[in-house]
């Protein structure tokens, strides 16, 4: 009697744990952190409205293993100092498992240390300065390509394919923006010269002084930076300079450069704008997304497609985790299951996978001119 009532007590405890190994999370949390506000919040508002709409998608194909997805957006004001906040906030949130952010490459970086000291995944979808990966922390994640790649192949694409010889480059200032010009700057050297560096200010509006005070002797403009870029590219066509004007995926936002450049992208020798993802269509699913998106939110902008692909990535990702481990995964869980992802997105042609840094294997660039109010394709930048 003794013996059947201790089998049916070990019998009891089984089944209890084999139910609790398969209890799905109570709450699933993604946290969004990037700009809401500042001049770069075009590509923090921007981000997190890709990331809600992949996560109602989710919810409305019956969340993650039943459980109801929620995205927690949290303003880092492109500052350094307010995005590890934003990050802590993350880390002492049990129920969010994963984060997709930041935009500025400053943030990222200082942002980097905090999530991986609560191991918590992040995966930026625009963050290029290489110091974003090459931290050695395992938790963090970067879908777009870096600057060591961009810049000199913008440089060589410039030289080889265009005969320039004589670059003026301007940066912003920022991580993103000096650490992009300092690769154009290494490319450039190669078989062209750097007449001049010079750097601007984020927020600077009147660059008249600026402006005439540049060397006369050069044949392209390199800027390295965000929103002035338009207004820099204005200026110089008011002063009646026609050189060519490239710049980064900074300046690829059709709101933020070509309707701030007020017709100035289609005068002179025109643009060169790289684009960290091909033109939408190009790739199986973009178009669909960009007519849901653009229904739901209006026209896209920038990095929409990217900010999509990583949170569907990241709660692929959760979901692998949560099989693996027949009910709630941890967070070390899902950053195992992250690194081992391989996930066909819409944002590249090929599935995104990871190096042991954490960057995209699929990551490629793109050249755009400006077409009246739209950027138009015209070239892939190899590596």
């Amino acid at each position: 009697m003794r013996l059947h009532a201790t089998l049916i007590a070990a019998l009891a405890i089984a089944v209890s744990a084999n139910a609790a190994a398969q209890t799905p999370p109570k709450e699933i949390k993604i946290g969004i952190g990037g700009p809401l506000t500042t001049t770069s919040a075009g590509f923090g508002v921007e981000m997190r409205q890709a990331v809600d709409l992949a996560i109602d998608e989710r919810n409305g194909a019956g969340g993650l293993d039943g459980t109801r997805v929620t995205g927690v957006a949290i303003d880092d004001k492109a500052d350094a100092a307010a995005g590890k906040a934003v990050a802590e906030a993350f880390c002492k949130d049990p129920a969010v498992l994963g984060v997709v952010g930041h935009v500025n490459s400053g943030v990222a970086i200082a942002t980097g240390q905090v999530y991986a000291d609560c191991g918590l995944a992040v995966i930026t979808p625009m963050a290029s300065n290489p110091k974003v990966t090459e931290s050695g922390f395992a938790t963090i994640f970067r879908l777009t390509n870096r600057d060591d790649r961009k810049g000199p192949g913008l440089a060589r694409y410039l030289m080889q394919k265009m005969g320039k010889k004589r670059a003026l480059v301007v940066d912003d200032g920022t991580a993103y923006g000096v650490g992009l010009a300092d690769q154009f700057v290494a490319g450039f050297g190669a078989g062209g010269t750097v007449v001049d560096r010079k750097s601007v200010k984020v927020g600077d509006q009147d660059f008249a002084d600026f402006v005439k005070a540049w060397p006369k002797e050069f044949d392209v403009v390199f800027f390295g930076g965000i929103r002035e870029g338009a207004l820099i590219l204005k200026e110089m066509r008011r002063q009646g300079l026609t050189q060519l004007f490239s710049c980064g995926d900074g300046c690829w936002d059709v709101k933020a450069f070509i309707v701030a450049a007020e017709g100035a992208a289609t005068k002179g020798e025109g643009v060169r704008i790289l684009s960290a993802a091909p033109a939408v269509g190009d790739v199986p699913g973009s178009a669909e997304f960009a007519a849901k998106y653009t229904a739901k939110y209006g026209p896209i902008n920038n990095y929409a497609a990217s900010s999509y692909d990583s949170a569907r990535v990241l709660m692929a990702a959760i979901a692998e985790a949560a099989k693996r481990q027949k009910g709630a995964p941890t967070r070390a869980d899902v950053v195992a299951a992250l690194r081992g992802v391989t996930f066909q997105g819409i944002a590249y042609a090929k599935p995104v996978a990871w190096t042991e840094k954490g960057d995209n294997k699929s990551a490629v660039i793109f050249v755009n001119v400006v077409d009246g109010d739209h950027f138009r394709q015209i070239d892939q930048i190899g590596d």
